[in-house]
């Protein structure tokens, strides 16, 4: 309880631009002190004028997550509009979506840099389930899966992204991190999700070659295979899908 008091809440901030746009949206990020960002890309799909108009044609796309303290997002939210010009048609979506808990480290280092411990686990909303992100350096990803299944989790899904943000992002750790990243996603049952997160964060957190940053998302309801495997019967499946 007394974590809740100290640590303001904090939220993942998801942008979808056209590919080349990454490094202009972090470049507002920082104008507000915030410097952690990774990016992927894809490509849209869409061919319906409905899905043209909210910026989801069939064009090349960066999509950006960022973190940001919750008091912070407002007037972020307004800069970003305003300076990647998201009120017109075609120009990228913005949103955001609450976080349920996050490595102490990285919670204090959005409002405090000096902090270093990574130990803690600061959790802020409690769902029945949870997804796990974990972001660390190229070719670290079995650690975390090795660590999240000693915890209780079973596979997860590989994603393969880049940070952007420069040396303010150095600056912002106080450790030099790699640009290309890793990012798995795992499923489980928020029972266990402390426990997985401090497990990889003990393996593969920022004060390891691993450099990781680990997060969850609330989940509030899953179907299908994922259901019956990873969440019911975490021992039967093993590596990453």
């Amino acid at each position: 309880m007394e974590q809740k008091e100290r640590i303001s809440a904090v939220k993942l901030l998801i942008t979808i631009v056209d590919r080349g746009k990454g490094k202009k949206v972090a470049s507002v990020f920082g104008k507000y002190g915030l410097h952690f960002h990774m990016v992927s890309f894809g490509k849209g799909t869409a061919s319906s004028e409905t899905l043209d108009y909210l910026g989801l044609g069939e064009t090349d796309k960066s999509l950006v997550m960022s973190l940001s303290p919750e008091e912070k997002v407002p007037d972020v939210r307004a800069a970003l509009v305003e300076d990647m010009k998201l009120y017109s048609p075609g120009k990228g979506i913005l949103f955001g979506i609450p976080i349920s808990s996050i490595s102490g480290r990285m919670a204090r280092q959005l409002s405090a840099p000096d902090y270093q411990s990574e130990k803690e686990v600061a959790q802020m909303e409690m769902t029945q389930y949870s997804l796990v992100l974990a972001m660390v350096n190229q070719g670290h990803d079995e650690e975390v899966m090795d660590a999240a299944r000693g915890a209780g989790a079973a596979g997860g899904t590989l994603l393969h992204c880049r940070r952007v943000g420069g040396e303010e992002a150095t600056e912002f750790f106080g450790i030099s991190i790699s640009q290309e990243r890793a990012l798995i996603a795992i499923l489980i049952k928020s029972e266990i999700r402390a426990d997985v997160m401090r497990a990889i964060l003990d393996k593969a957190g920022l004060g390891t070659p691993a450099q990781g940053i680990v997060l969850s998302l609330p989940v509030d309801s899953i179907d299908g295979l994922l259901s019956l495997i990873h969440i019911s019967e975490p021992t039967r499946r093993r590596g990453i899908s």
